[in-house]
């Protein structure tokens, strides 16, 4: 873990020089998350093995994943696709090093202290996805499992994808704990699964097919993470609510 940590402040060091010569270019965000893959495959000793590669198709596209902790973004480097951005908080960019870098990576940046906060984020989304043929990445959970049960979904996501009228290509990342003992600090080793399945279609959806929409993809996600935690597909989620 200690390795890990060392990798990762070296790794920002770099990509965040990078980000003078090549600020806001497309691939530097590709790049860093590869960097950070080949240092955790042997510092953990954790292989990614991806499953579905077929499934993948080109941007414009919302890509969404089950979220465990603080180290998926470590591992999630042989999925991570050219042209692809993430949604974060515009104080980010307050962070020594890594603030330049989250925005020099076209990532999208959000003022949540604006009016309308709850849909600025969708917005700008759209925008991007609608004039950039990209990935937008989000963990439609909102928050860490931890890697035990899911959390139910949040709407944005799905909100983006219908408004821009692009499809979800839905990514499920096997949990940790067979490898990675996050609470406890531990790396086992050994591999790691992803898995890309195929694409959920928003065409001719409006937002009033948002709720069926998010409960089409929960029902992936039960189906795929039941046989990983070898349970009934309606325990997967902490609360049916």
């Amino acid at each position: 873990m200690t390795l890990v940590a060392v990798w990762g402040s070296l790794t920002t060091i770099v990509f965040y020089a990078l980000t003078f010569p090549f600020n806001h270019k497309k691939w530097l965000s590709w790049a860093f998350a590869k960097t950070l893959n080949f240092g955790v495959r042997i510092c953990l000793r954790i292989r990614v093995k991806v499953l579905g590669r077929e499934n993948m198709i080109a941007g414009p596209a919302v890509i969404i994943m089950n979220h465990q902790s603080n180290f998926d973004p470590l591992l999630q480097g042989p999925v991570f696709q050219k042209n692809t951005v993430i949604i974060g908080k515009k104080e980010i960019v307050k962070i020594p090093l890594w603030g330049r870098l989250f925005d020099s990576t076209n990532n999208i940046m959000v003022d949540r202290s604006a009016q309308g906060k709850n849909s600025s984020a969708i917005e700008l989304a759209v925008e991007r996805l609608n004039n950039d043929d990209c990935y937008v990445w989000i963990f439609p959970e909102g928050t860490r499992s931890q890697g035990g049960k899911m959390k139910r979904f949040k709407y944005g996501a799905f909100k983006m994808a219908i408004e821009a009228q692009v499809p979800i290509i839905p990514m499920v990342s096997k949990p940790l704990k067979p490898v990675l003992d996050v609470p406890n600090k531990i790396a086992r080793g050994g591999a790691h699964e992803i898995k890309i399945l195929p694409v959920v279609s928003t065409e001719n959806l409006d937002m009033d097919d948002v709720t069926s929409l998010v409960e089409h993809c929960e029902d992936i996600y039960r189906a795929e993470i039941s046989n990983y935690l070898n349970c009934e597909p309606s325990a997967v989620f902490e609360s049916m609510v």
